[in-house]
């Protein structure tokens, strides 16, 4: 069987279609989505209508999918705060249906596909540890490739050999059952195998921040012998997606973010990271401990802000 693994559509309809349908000529019999789906682009609600008419599918929640579960109930006068206008637009843009279908997926499942168990996460913790493998963290992934630049192969065996370095994380890997690991959550596509387990992050198909534009997935096919692993760019329209900001209304509403967005998208390098660290620098140097952050705080970081900053 042939499975198109999709994560981190954040609202990007445009990258998703294109997706669906390099999946669809590869002969994909069934999508594994692994959650982010609306907020950061507007389109959340056009992606989990598609999502509603895929056939076979399995999804999961992930943890975007959990403001909205926050939100719920919330006194629409409350959604003012600046530093999650994107989460506002993609709350108050979704169709009831729509909403209910995210409510009612589960944050994580299993699967079989012929003798092989698949598991699927938004997040793993072995991958996102304290302290961090950096390779597997967009923001450092950046600030490593701009002092050295490395292919993707380079990459793939980088990130694994960070993992493997870690005795804890090595330990932690061989509690786990044999059998097929997917999540997303970090932008960034990577698989490695070890040990008789596979674990596999397709990317984020709307919003991938591994220095290539192209909207990321991967189709695992399954055999009775084995597997194979096939990690695909699709080509799509930038300029439609990015127009498709200031013609939903976006740009207006969330001015900022909308131009983090367009950075992102012509780049593929993170810029979401740098400025929210530079927001939080901001909110401590003016003595303020609020989260979300007041719109005080914020108008002073987006005065000083640097689209060229980068973490380090």
């Amino acid at each position: 069987m042939k499975h198109a693994i999709i994560s981190d559509i954040h609202g990007n309809y445009h990258a998703f279609t294109a997706v669906l349908a390099d999946a669809k000529a590869q002969g994909a019999d069934m999508f594994l989505l692994l959650g982010d789906y609306t907020s950061n682009y507007p389109f959340g609600n056009d992606v989990v209508s598609a999502m509603r008419k895929l056939e076979p599918i399995t999804a999961i929640r992930g943890n975007g999918e959990g403001y909205f579960t926050n939100l719920h109930g919330c006194d629409p006068s409350e959604l003012s705060h600046e530093q999650f206008k994107p989460v506002y637009w993609g709350y108050r843009t979704l169709t009831p249906k729509n909403h209910e279908y995210l409510a009612g997926l589960p944050e994580t499942t299993t699967i079989s596909s012929g003798k092989f168990e698949i598991h699927l996460a938004h997040s793993l913790r072995l991958f996102f540890r304290n302290p961090k493998v950096k390779l597997f963290h967009s923001d450092h992934f950046r600030a490593l490739m701009n002092a050295e630049r490395f292919t993707r192969d380079e990459y793939l065996v980088r990130a694994k050999d960070a993992l493997l370095s870690c005795p804890e994380a090595v330990a932690e890997m061989m509690q786990l059952p044999k059998g097929i690991y997917l999540f997303g959550h970090n932008h960034l596509q990577f698989h490695m195998e070890y040990e008789g387990r596979l674990f596999i992050n397709p990317g984020s198909c709307g919003e991938p921040l591994d220095w290539d534009t192209r909207a990321p997935y991967t189709l695992l096919t399954v055999t009775e012998s084995g597997w194979a692993v096939d990690e695909r760019r699709v080509e799509y329209d930038l300029e439609a997606a990015a127009d498709g900001l200031s013609a939903s209304g976006f740009t207006e509403y969330a001015p900022v973010w909308s131009e983090i967005l367009k950075l992102e998208l012509f780049t593929g390098k993170d810029h979401f990271a740098p400025f929210v660290m530079h927001l939080a620098k901001t909110s401590q140097n003016m003595g303020s401990t609020e989260f979300p952050v007041n719109n005080d705080v914020w108008d002073a970081a987006v005065k000083t802000w640097d689209a060229n900053m980068i973490l380090v």
